[in-house]
């Protein structure tokens, strides 16, 4: 899908955010361009050996997404998750997976902020939000 991210969504149950990074029973994994949503895979974090760091184990299991939508996540495993490639974004409130993706599609399809202009692969000329105007 050109011009688009992959998203990952932590959830409990259904199409909804309502996850906690470290707890949640798996993560909805979309990718998302201006015009498209698209559920591509959902990811189950498996058993953990109790020597393993849970939290580095789930970042690597949805490295290939550029944002993370959670309802939280700690300071230690955000740490590990932005390691991993990703953008964390918290939402408290939860919500529906599509609903929440079709806001973000909104920023994808007007101006989007230079963080996600990066992920989405635009170069560092196409992400200047104020060009200097020439004087004379």
């Amino acid at each position: 899908m050109p011009g688009s991210i992959r998203v990952a969504c932590a959830s409990n149950s259904g199409d909804n955010i309502n996850g906690h990074f470290g707890s949640c029973a798996r993560f909805l994994i979309y990718q998302i361009s201006a015009d498209e949503i698209k559920l591509v895979d959902i990811r189950v974090p498996g058993t953990v050996p109790d020597d393993a760091d849970k939290n580095a184990l789930r970042a690597q299991l949805i490295n290939d997404s550029q944002v993370l939508y959670t309802i939280s996540v700690g300071g230690p495993a955000a740490a590990k998750v932005v390691r991993a490639g990703l953008h964390p974004i918290k939402l408290p409130q939860g919500g529906k997976a599509v609903e929440v993706l079709e806001r973000l599609q909104e920023t994808l399809a007007g101006s989007p902020p230079p963080w996600l202009a990066k992920v989405m692969g635009q170069e560092p000329e196409e992400r200047v939000r104020f060009r200097e105007e020439a004087s004379g």
